[in-house]
C-alpha cells in the first residue's frame, strides 16, 4: 500500500471513529443536561475536572513513545510501559480517594463526597489497559484503537438515558464515567495481538522518563488550559466573597464549554494520531519534513475556520436549541470559545510536529505561555467580571501559544517561520467574517436563517482559504485523486486476463 493510501485509510478509520465517539458524547450530554439541573450538571463537571487532573500531571506519554521511537515495537518495551502505567493508575487511585473529602468541600459540594471517592475507580481500571493498540499505530494501524474508543462510547450513551431517568442528579454522569473506564480497559484487552504482562528494563524505563517528564509538567499546564476555568468559576466564590459566580453558572459555562470543544478533540485526536508517524517518518529528511508539516498546518487551519464560523455566527442559538432554554446565558461569551478552541486546533500541527522531533519540551513551554490566560481569569473572577471575560483570557492565551510554537520550530528546528502566515492569516480573516455577521443578529433569528447564514460564510471563508492559501488546493486535489484511485476497481495484469 501507497504512504498517501496508508494515510487516507488510516485518516477514513481515525475520522469515522472520532465522529462516532463524539457523536455519542454529545448525544450523552444532551441527555444527562436536560433531565437534572444545571447545578447537578455543575457538579458532574467536576468529576471530570477533578479526575482530569490526575491523569495530565501523572501522564509520561508512554503510549506516544512507543510510536516514535525506533524500538517502540519490541515487547519488553512495551511490557515496561505497561508496568509503569499501572503504578501510575494504582497511585491516582490511592491520591483521589484519600483527597476525596478535601476536594467536595472545596468545590462546595460536600453531599457529592462518595461520588468523589468512587471517582477513584477511573484511574485504577484504566491503570491496566493493554497498549498493543497504541503499539500498532507504528504503522498506521488505526483500527484497534477506534474499535475501544467507538464501543467503550456507544456502550455508556445506550445507558445515559436510562441511568439519568434513575438517578435525576450527578450519580448519573459518575457510573458513565466509570462504566467507560472499564469497558474501555476490557476492549484493549480484547483488540490486542500480543499477551498482556509486565516486565522492567532499567534501559527503557530510563527513555520513558525522559520522554515524558517534560509531559508531567506539560500534563499539569495542560489540566489548567482544560480545566482551569471551570475550576476557577467553580471555586473562587470560597475563596474571594467579591465573586458572584454559583453552580449554576458553572453548569451553564460547562455546557458551552463542551459543545464547542467536541470538534476540537475530534480534530486534535485524529489529527495528533495521524500526524505523529506521518512527520516522525520524514524527520530526518528537512525538506520533506517541512513540506509535510505545511500540508498539516493547512488542513488543520482549514478545518478550524470550518467548525468555529458557525459557533461564532449562531452559538447562542445552537446551545438554546440543544440543551433547552435554561442555558440561554451560554449566548454571552460561547463565540470566544470557539475562537478559543479553533485556535487550538491549529495549534496541533506545530505541537505535533516537534514531538515528532522529540522535542518533548516544546508543548510543556507552550502551555506555559497558555496558562498565563489563568491569572487573567482569575483576576476577572476575583472581581466579579462576566463569564465572557473568562473566555477572552482562554482565547488571548491560545493565541499567544501559537505564536510561541511558531517560533520555536523557526529557532529550534530552522522551519520557516513564513510557512505558517498564509493559514494563519486565512484563518484570521475568517474568524473576522463570522464576526461581522453575528454583529448582525441574524444568527439569533428563525433557524432557517441561522442555517443558511453560517452556510453562507463558510462557503465564503472556504473560497477566501483557497484563494489566500495555493498550497492547500494542490493538496486538497492530491487528496482527491488519491481518493478516487482507491475506489476505482483494480485491473487486471494483461497476463493475468483471460
Amino acid at each position: 500500500m501507497s504512504g498517501h493510501s496508508k494515510v487516507l485509510r488510516g485518516g477514513l478509520n481515525l475520522g469515522l471513529g472520532q465522529v462516532v465517539s463524539q457523536a455519542c458524547s454529545f448525544v450523552k450530554s444532551i441527555i444527562i443536561a436536560r433531565l437534572i439541573s444545571p447545578e447537578n450538571f455543575g457538579i458532574a463537571a467536576l468529576f471530570a475536572t477533578t479526575y482530569s487532573l490526575l491523569e495530565m500531571i501523572s501522564s509520561l506519554a508512554a503510549d506516544k513513545l512507543l510510536i516514535q521511537a525506533k524500538d517502540g515495537d519490541l515487547p519488553a518495551f512495551q511490557k515496561t510501559a505497561q508496568l509503569i502505567q499501572v503504578t501510575r493508575g494504582v497511585t491516582n487511585a490511592a491520591v483521589l480517594f484519600l483527597l476525596a473529602g478535601p476536594l467536595s468541600r472545596l468545590f462546595g459540594a460536600p453531599q457529592a463526597q462518595w461520588a468523589f471517592r468512587c471517582m477513584a475507580l477511573l484511574p485504577l481500571s484504566r491503570g491496566f489497559m493493554h497498549l498493543d493498540m497504541n503499539r500498532l499505530q507504528r504503522e498506521m494501524r488505526f483500527r484497534p484503537a477506534v474499535l475501544v474508543d467507538v464501543g467503550s462510547n456507544v456502550l455508556v450513551t445506550l445507558l445515559a438515558l436510562p441511568l439519568a431517568l434513575w438517578f435525576r442528579n450527578y450519580s448519573a454522569m459518575l457510573w458513565l464515567l466509570v462504566l467507560q473506564a472499564v469497558s474501555s480497559t476490557v476492549g484493549s484487552h480484547l483488540v490486542a495481538e500480543r499477551s498482556y504482562g509486565w516486565a522492567w528494563d532499567r534501559k527503557y524505563a530510563k527513555r520513558i522518563f525522559e520522554f515524558g517528564w517534560p509531559l508531567l509538567i506539560n500534563g499539569l499546564l495542560m489540566y489548567g488550559i482544560f480545566e482551569g476555568d471551570r475550576v476557577i468559576i467553580g471555586s473562587v466564590r470560597r475563596l474571594f466573597p467579591t465573586s458572584t459566580y454559583t453552580l449554576t453558572d458553572l453548569g451553564v459555562y460547562s455546557v458551552a464549554f463542551s459543545i464547542s470543544m467536541a470538534p476540537t478533540m475530534f480534530v486534535a485526536n485524529v489529527g495528533t494520531s495521524l500526524f505523529l508517524p506521518l512527520l516522525s517518518r520524514a524527520k530526518e529528511s528537512c525538506v520533506e519534513f517541512e513540506r509535510r508539516y505545511l500540508g498539516c498546518l493547512n488542513a488543520t487551519s482549514l478545518v478550524a475556520a470550518m467548525i468555529a464560523i458557525p459557533f461564532i455566527f449562531a452559538g447562542g442559538k445552537v446551545v438554546t436549541l440543544v440543551y433547552g432554554s435554561k442555558y440561554a446565558g451560554a449566548s454571552a461569551f460561547i463565540g470566544w470559545l470557539a475562537a478559543m478552541w479553533a485556535i487550538r486546533i491549529i495549534r496541533v500541527a506545530p505541537t505535533v510536529a516537534t514531538m515528532a522531533q522529540g522535542d518533548t519540551k516544546a508543548p510543556m513551554a507552550s502551555n506555559i505561555v497558555r496558562s498565563l490566560a489563568l491569572v487573567g481569569m482569575v483576576l476577572a473572577a476575583a472581581t466579579g467580571r462576566r463569564l465572557v471575560w473568562i473566555s477572552i483570557c482562554g482565547f488571548l492565551g491560545e493565541l499567544m501559544a501559537l505564536e510561541f510554537l511558531i517560533f520555536r520550530l523557526w529557532r529550534v528546528h530552522t522551519l520557516r517561520m513564513q510557512l505558517s502566515f498564509a493559514p494563519c492569516a486565512a484563518f484570521g480573516l475568517c474568524m473576522g467574517l463570522a464576526a461581522l455577521g453575528s454583529a448582525t443578529g441574524i444568527g439569533d433569528a428563525s433557524l432557517i436563517a441561522t442555517v443558511f447564514g453560517s452556510l453562507v460564510l463558510m462557503a465564503i471563508g472556504l473560497a477566501a482559504m483557497l484563494l489566500l492559501v495555493p498550497q492547500l488546493r494542490v493538496d486538497i486535489r492530491a487528496l482527491l485523486a488519491t481518493s478516487m484511485a482507491s475506489f476505482e476497481p483494480k485491473r487486471l495484469k494483461p497476463e493475468m486476463q483471460v
